[in-house]
């Protein structure tokens, strides 16, 4: 075989004859960057990503095109070359626009591939989608039905009609699983021989122990109630999370291994010292925020008043809750609106929330203070309490009314109190829910070091804590938060432990390009112009007679025929291509950071037969598809699929 001896890098190499200086470059385990390139079709050079420096001559020639000749010295990667090359990367992405990711799964916390599992679902793979899910969420029965949806807040349909029902597909997938009988499990690595202990079972517990069990390693979940599940089983009523759909997100866990130990109480029963002995290598802490803010004010002591957690952790664990006719609940997050509807299905004739902000300032779910209105439940905003007292015929709790003034630090109008506005509410229990708080007692005791307000301090990349083998996560380090948030702090806990088992360094992840259509109702017009407005997807509920009089879950869930509906709904604006664009890799690569360009073409997506999708706003002219239609001699279908898999950007899907 005739070969060539060259100089790459300052370093003599051969190369077989004849070949182009990015094979020869490719058979010395040296890559140059390309994009117009494919070897089975003739190169052109035309997007000068391959571009290269023949030193001693002082130019720069496409390596894609350019043979190798004998003696010839070249470089492939300096800061000249590496400016060259970017600044053709920002010409060509001028043009270029479209989401890599969705929004909706840019803005989910625990980071869901959720335009992959609504796809899976349209096409009735209810397998793949539940599997798709798994692998970001691990309790998918419980978010289905709780999680906030900021998903949805973010969905491009928002631009047509309304958006996507993401969650109630989520829920779809995974009762379908649950009904199966035959559970996905994710594949486990090899056991290492690792020990971890949990100390609590809530969202952010049962996240790092499923990815845990996943890496081989074992594990063992603490919890200080009777059964598993933490707030979700005792602060989250069954009518909105049946216990048995906490069980049934259980069940895989406990599967894969993990051993729960319940009516476990961390600083009394077992202690870091008790840990250690027992041959626990690292410990996670997610015990959450599970002590009731106070309201400040004068007889918030007296007999008939309750906190919000107390009131429906007394009814969670079976103890009779007796809340009379008149029911005053003070606070406007879902544990305000919980507590009302389920006072309200205890007996209770008349039960009022009071809020000192607007409704629209409510946190709690949008859709819980829906039904909590519909319900019957009056809702009084900008009234505060002022104090309370034991009368006659129960309690009298007096209240002043509200304006909003300036913006607080969290950049809400702060409540101010207006003159001469107070008036009194009777009642025979209040319910105060106004926060919680995390109980800093459970932690201090054992030397791990907390803030001012008791949440523990960590280092936020890694979450460890003052104590090298002591990670922790969820509530109790950012404050109480919503369950799709606890999930993101145990995969990250998850990810952080096995690194310290494994002695691994994590290193910071490298920043990825990508490209967006805009705010989520700010895609160009054509994208918009696709679609065929349909409504939303509703859900049957039970009807208020079946709802009040008792404890079964409200909603039944989409049919199978609404679910595949609701997911044709979905506009696809995430890239399927995103996980192996060429252009996508190469931005990364070069850092460039780059808005879409605002040209927008008369025909934005259109159908090229086969099934074939072609979005005129993702090409930038690289050629591949040209050639391949000019020099392939293949069936017509063949070559459609040579075409989507030889496109570097996603124009072609």
């Amino acid at each position: 075989m005739n070969t060539v001896t060259f100089t790459l890098n300052g370093k003599e190499v051969s190369a077989k004859a004849g070949v182009s200086i990015l094979e020869a470059a490719r058979q010395n385990g040296t890559t140059i960057p390309t994009l117009c390139h494919h070897e089975s079709l003739h190169a052109l050079g035309s997007c000068w990503m391959c571009i290269v420096e023949i030193k001693g001559k002082h130019r720069f020639v496409p390596a894609c095109s350019t043979d190798i000749t004998p003696g010839i010295a070249i470089e492939t990667d300096t800061p000249e070359l590496y400016a060259i090359r970017k600044k053709n990367l920002e010409r060509l992405l001028e043009h270029h626009c479209g989401d890599c990711s969705g929004p909706c799964e840019i803005s989910c916390p625990a980071g869901c591939d959720i335009p992959a599992f609504v796809s899976a679902i349209a096409k009735g793979n209810d397998s793949e989608a539940i599997a798709i899910i798994k692998n970001d969420i691990p309790l998918p029965g419980i978010l289905g039905r709780v999680c906030h949806a900021p998903c949805e807040d973010e969905c491009r349909r928002h631009g047509i009609d309304e958006p996507l029902s993401i969650c109630s597909l989520k829920r779809f997938a995974a009762d379908k699983d649950i009904e199966s009988g035959n559970r996905h499990l994710p594949s486990c690595k090899p056991k290492t021989g690792k020990k971890v202990a949990i100390i609590g079972s809530g969202p952010a517990g049962l996240t790092a122990a499923y990815y845990l069990l996943r890496d081989g390693h074992d594990v063992i979940v603490y919890d200080s109630h009777e059964a598993p599940g933490g707030m979700m089983r005792y602060g989250i009523p069954p009518f909105r999370l049946p216990v048995a759909i906490i069980e049934a997100d259980l069940e895989p866990i406990r599967s894969m291994g993990a051993d729960f130990i319940c009516n476990t109480v961390f600083g009394t029963d077992i202690t870091l010292d008790s840990l250690k002995q027992d041959g626990v290598d690292a410990l996670f802490l997610a015990v959450g925020a599970q002590r009731a803010g106070s309201l400040g004010i004068e007889g918030e002591e007296t007999e008939g008043v309750l906190s919000g957690i107390d009131f429906l952790n007394s009814f969670a664990s079976g103890s009779t809750v007796t809340p009379g006719n008149r029911v005053l609940v003070i606070g406007g997050g879902n544990t305000a609106i919980d507590a009302a509807r389920t006072a309200l299905r205890l007996g209770a004739k008349s039960v009022r929330i009071l809020y000192r902000r607007t409704m629209e300032e409510m946190p709690a779910n949008r859709t819980e203070i829906e039904e909590a209105l519909h319900e019957g439940i009056s809702i009084d905003v900008l009234t505060a309490p002022t104090g309370i007292k034991k009368v006659a015929n129960g309690l009298l709790l007096t209240t002043v009314k509200m304006t909003l003034g300036e913006p607080d630090g969290t950049g809400r109008r702060r409540p101010v109190p207006l003159e001469n506005s107070e008036s009194t509410f009777s009642a025979d229990l209040v319910i105060t829910a106004i926060g919680q708080n995390v109980d800093k007692s459970v932690h201090e005791t054992q030397g791990i070091t907390s803030a001012m307000n008791g949440t523990v301090l960590v280092e936020p990349a890694t979450l460890r804590t003052s104590i090298p083998w002591v990670f922790a996560g969820g509530d109790c380090v950012t404050g109480a938060d919503t369950a799709v948030n606890a999930v993101r702090q145990g995969k990250l806990a998850a990810k952080t432990i096995d690194a310290f088992l494994d002695k691994k360094t994590l290193g910071t992840p490298p920043m990825t390009f990508h490209s967006s259509y805009g705010a989520r109702d700010r895609a160009p017009e054509g994208f918009y112009r696709r679609a065929t407005p349909s409504p939303r997807a509703k859900a049957v509920e039970l009807p208020m007679h079946l709802r009040i009089s008792g404890f079964d879950e409200v909603s039944t869930g989409f049919s199978e025929e609404q679910a595949r509906e609701e997911a044709q709904r979905c506009l696809r604006c995430s890239c399927i291509s995103k996980n192996d664009c060429r252009l996508r890799m190469l931005a990364s690569t070069y850092d460039i950071s780059q808005e879409c360009g605002e040209e927008e073409h008369e025909d934005f997506s259109v159908d090229r037969g086969a099934d074939v999708r072609f979005e005129r706003e993702k090409c930038v002219d690289c050629g591949i598809c040209v050639r391949t239609l000019e020099e392939t001699d293949a069936e017509k279908t063949t070559t459609m699929q040579l075409l989507v898999e030889r496109c570097p950007t996603g124009a072609l899907s």
